[in-house]
């Protein structure tokens, strides 16, 4: 009788943590995460009763896909939405750093059920941009809400898979979670965090976490040599500011790919956030992408936490859209001091023509200015939200390719001039 009970008590206890923690039965089930496309409802069953409406760019998580419809789970709410509108998101990765294991919750709010925690030093996947304190995140078979303050950017580092064997990538810093693909013997692979023993990892196929004794640093001689460095002719860098804009940088990108010229876009986190596919689009087609801070404040007015802000914010919305951060800062009014430059991970880009395009709002003052000041090593200063802008390139392009200048990124001419 004693053995029955035993084995009643069993099954129930087992049933209690069935229904406690639905997961757990799905252990090694990665949790798939999609984003909305345009605005659009969470019907019942019945796929006629509205529950809850979404606005774009809303991160779900996926419970099951089947003919045109998608059953989703949001918040607290769990129903079906039209597949047609979801689309794979592509996370940001972000390291965990705060003095305690951060929460995770159900929904953005403080007073919401508690999922689990957050390891520090562990890298979680971020979705979509934060409208309160709470971002959605994953991390394994985890997903919820948790306090955007306890994130912050990794710091890369380029390593090596040992060649002694091949290395098993998992969703989690944990031998028992689920496996997600398997690197090579000697793959390159470029490592965020090291916690515990386990090293989250990325490369252009899949990342997770590794044990970080199958990595090393890779082999300085066994690098292929550098290419030999280019004889200098005369060059000259094309700036634009405070994009996206959705009509004028594309008609500049058009400009720019018919004379084959490169430029850098200093963009405003605000503008990106709103544009976040011209972006993309400015990025892929070969141009660098410059940090002009969130909402164009000038940053020697602000405190320390507030010009901080004004930088990672917006280094946030640029890794959200293209994948890795900006590569070169440009201060709002060209203002910035020691301490603006101490938070920096990257060069300030300033300027040695000024088009005052902004001003007079002129293509021909724009092209003058140009053709009156532009030398090998130029940085021209233009905006890429006037149409007046857009409408001068072409004449500015075309004189300055007779002349023979070549068109740069701003972090190519530093690095010429650096020679």
């Amino acid at each position: 009788m004693k053995k029955i009970f035993s084995s009643l008590f069993t099954i129930l206890c087992i049933a209690i943590i069935f229904l406690v923690c639905p997961h757990s039965a799905h252990a090694h089930t990665p949790i798939t995460i999609k984003t909305t496309t345009a605005e659009t409802d969470i019907f019942n069953e019945t796929l006629q009763e509205k529950i809850i409406s979404l606005s774009k760019a809303t991160p779900l998580i996926v419970l099951s896909e089947k003919d045109d419809w998608t059953k989703v789970q949001y918040k607290t709410t769990t129903g079906y939405i039209k597949s047609e509108i979801l689309k794979s998101a592509s996370p940001q990765y972000m390291l965990v750093n705060a003095k305690n294991e951060p929460l995770v919750r159900v929904t953005n709010t403080q007073q919401s059920d508690i999922i689990g925690k957050l390891y520090i030093n562990s890298i979680v996947e971020v979705y979509g941009s934060a409208s309160t304190d709470f971002v959605f995140v994953k991390y394994g078979n985890t997903a919820g809400f948790v306090n955007k303050h306890a994130l912050v950017q990794p710091t890369a580092k380029a390593m090596t898979v040992k060649s002694s064997a091949d290395l098993v990538v998992r969703s989690a810093a944990s031998p028992s979670s689920g496996e997600i693909g398997v690197l090579r013997k000697n793959a390159n692979v470029t490592m965020l965090t090291n916690l515990k023993g386990w090293a989250f990892v990325a490369t252009d196929e899949l990342s997770g976490y590794v044990l970080a004794s199958g990595l090393k640093s890779p082999d300085k001689k066994a690098e292929a040599p550098k290419p030999p460095k280019p004889k200098s002719g005369k060059k000259i860098a094309l700036t634009f500011d405070d994009g996206p804009h959705p009509k004028v940088t594309m008609q500049i990108l058009k400009t720019l790919e018919k004379y084959d010229a490169k430029a850098t876009f200093f963009v405003i986190g605000q503008e990106a956030k709103k544009y976040p596919e011209i972006l993309k689009t400015v990025y892929e087609a070969g141009h660098e992408i410059g940090n002009h801070t969130f909402n164009h404040t000038k940053l020697t007015t602000l405190s320390l936490k507030q010009m901080k802000g004004q930088i990672q914010s917006t280094d946030a919305v640029i890794n959200a859209a293209i994948g890795q951060n900006a590569t070169v800062f440009r201060p709002p009014y060209g203002a910035y001091n020691k301490t603006i430059v101490n938070q920096l991970n990257v060069p300030i880009v300033m300027w040695t023509i000024d088009t005052l395009d902004w001003k007079h709002r002129d293509p021909e003052k724009t092209v003058l200015a140009v053709n009156e000041q532009a030398k090998n090593g130029s940085i021209i200063l233009m905006h890429d939200i006037h149409q007046t802008t857009a409408d001068a390139l072409d004449t500015i392009l075309s004189a300055l390719q007779k002349q023979g200048y070549e068109f740069v990124t701003a972090s190519e001419l530093l690095e010429v001039q650096k020679r």
